[in-house]
């Protein structure tokens, strides 16, 4: 079927010959696009940034492009070698050229198998976008394969040299070195359309929501937006229908798929509003047109994007610059940033928090244990009220108080607020209590960590007893201060923990030495090179009556 000795150009591509080079042009493809996986995971991770692909996939710790060049050696170098073992054996150039090609067949089929043992930890989400993608990049990759194999054979014809026929279809082992770069491609062709769909989705959110008679409440921050969101979703169900964006939603598709599910029995729509980079709050802000704008706090998270704590400032002042004509403004008095954004405001504006002297609300006589939080709920003209929430912290009284603000000035009562919070349930992920039938306190913080969140997870971890086992990969996403703040995390960890588990090497070495600069013995730090090593070691030290707390957890591009 590949002919060393061929007479003509028409016996070369005849009929047979033909459907034996799709045929493997198609077998290719397959084995290629399930080696993609991981590329197209961090693609839609990323929110389909072509540039933060690029990033990780230029990152010196990203470990694929290694190993896809491993694959590519592997497959050649035993392509090479049964063609020569196999050869004057068999004496058939046809048969050891399909030898040589079962063996890259059978590298890459190994290298999909080691890979799909590697759970990611937020999976491949089969949505319509990843599908039209898919299936571009499929059709993309067997074109290729198509091509390639024609342009071989075709150059094999006219040098008329058994050797380069016989190597002709080595150089397809080479393939999967290209695997990211061809996603890309797909990507592009793709591009046009996606930009019409969003386009489409836009547009029919934004005449949906301005003809809604719904309250409209953003909200933004670098930290806690999914906590406000759903405490006062909480608190205004006592009185109102509630839609808000599920999970963290925050972006325009996000809310284009909640705004969906909005109908005439709906009061209220709450949007969670998330930004990368100057510009992203203002699009959504446009799209939503919120009357109610509330702002959590502002520090370095996203600071890798954003390059200065300014230019974050900015980005969320672009909520409360877009809100609607008669709209108000809701800032946590317990921020620095946010009260210094709070004075910028020209429109009515609100201060909310667990302290403060100017603020509309403030809690007072909190009391927090291992159970939860008691607290005075303070709102200015107003009778105070008793408030018992199954929140951990201090930190989270903040979140309550400025949802609280929201609430009041919506028009709800002092009394059916404190109904609102009471029946407030833990928030996945966030200082959240995992129950489980052994005499083990595990905290799961993991996430979305910031410097912020490290001290109220310090905070809640000194309310239990017992020995403190914390498991981190360290901070992220905070540009040149990464390094400075992972090390100041070591040395906060070591005054609070007995023992920490180190879950990846991104921020090993920075939180090490943190760790004993903080006077933590060497033998209490332990390194794992995943999480799953990290429960493992977990697994061997826990026993009852310990503290678990899992800070953080790198997202899968990091990884």
């Amino acid at each position: 079927m590949f002919p060393l000795n061929v007479t003509s150009f028409s016996e070369l591509f005849s009929g047979n010959q033909i459907i034996v080079y799709v045929t493997l042009a198609a077998a290719n493809g397959v084995l290629l696009f399930f080696a993609s996986l991981k590329f197209m995971l961090v693609l839609q991770q990323g929110g389909y940034r072509y540039e933060r692909y690029f990033k990780w996939l230029k990152n010196k710790e990203t470990p694929y492009r290694s190993r896809l060049m491993l694959l590519c050696l592997l497959g050649f170098l035993f392509f090479c070698v049964l063609n020569m073992c196999f050869a004057p054996v068999i004496g058939n150039n046809t048969v050891t050229s399909y030898i040589g090609f079962a063996s890259y067949i059978l590298f890459t089929v190994l290298y999909i198998n080691t890979e799909s043992a590697v759970n990611a930890k937020v999976p491949l989400k089969k949505t319509k976008r990843l599908v039209r993608l898919a299936v571009t990049y499929s059709l993309v990759l067997a074109v290729l394969s198509f091509g390639l194999i024609i342009f071989l054979n075709y150059i094999a014809f006219l040098i008329g040299d058994s050797v380069v026929a016989l190597l002709r279809f080595s150089v397809i082992c080479f393939m999967p070195f290209l695997i990211p770069y061809i996603l890309f491609l797909a990507y592009c062709i793709n591009e046009p359309f996606e930009w019409a769909v969003r386009t489409h989705y836009v547009k029919k959110t934004t005449a949906k929501l301005d003809n809604a008679d719904v309250i409209k409440i953003g909200i933004t921050g670098s930290f806690g937006k999914t906590s406000v969101k759903e405490i006062l979703k909480t608190i205004l169900s006592q009185r109102y229908r509630v839609l808000a964006t599920p999970g963290s939603y925050n972006t325009p598709l996000g809310i284009s798929l909640t705004v969906k599910q909005l109908d005439s029995t709906h009061d209220v729509f709450i949007a969670e509003m998330g930004a990368r980079s100057k510009g992203d709050i203002k699009e959504l802000a446009r799209i939503v047109k919120p009357r109610y704008g509330v702002l959590t706090g502002v520090n370095n998270q996203h600071l890798e994007t954003f390059k200065t704590i300014e230019n974050t400032k900015d980005t969320k002042f672009e909520l409360f610059e877009n809100l609607s004509e008669n709209g108000m403004g809701f800032f946590s008095s317990d921020n620095e940033n946010s009260v210094d954004l709070y004075n910028r405001m020209q429109k009515e504006k609100y201060l909310a928090g667990a302290s403060g002297e100017n603020n509309l609300v403030t809690a007072t006589d909190i009391k927090t244990d291992r159970n939860g939080t008691k607290f005075t709920l303070n709102i200015k003209g107003e009778k105070s009220v008793n408030c018992s929430t199954v929140l951990l912290g201090k930190h989270s009284i903040s979140n309550v108080c400025l949802a609280a603000a929201v609430a009041y000035k919506i028009g709800m009562s002092p009394d059916e607020i404190s109904e609102g919070i009471n029946r407030i349930s833990s928030i996945g992920h966030r200082l959240e209590l995992v129950r489980n039938n052994k005499q083990i306190v595990i905290i799961d913080d993991s996430y979305n960590s910031n410097v912020t969140g490290v001290n109220a997870a310090m905070e809640v971890l000194d309310l239990f007893e017992g020995r403190k086992i914390v498991l981190t990969p360290g901070l992220v996403e905070l540009g040149k201060i990464e390094n400075i703040a992972n090390l100041e995390f070591g040395k906060t960890l070591a005054k609070h923990a007995d023992k920490v588990i180190i879950i990846g090497k991104h921020n090993a070495e920075m939180l090490i030495n943190g760790l004993l600069d903080g006077g933590m013995e060497r033998e209490n730090i332990t390194f794992a090179k995943n999480l799953k090593r990290g429960n493992e070691e977990l697994n061997a030290i826990m026993k009852e009556g310990d503290v678990v707390l899992f800070e953080n957890d790198l997202p899968d591009n990091y990884n």
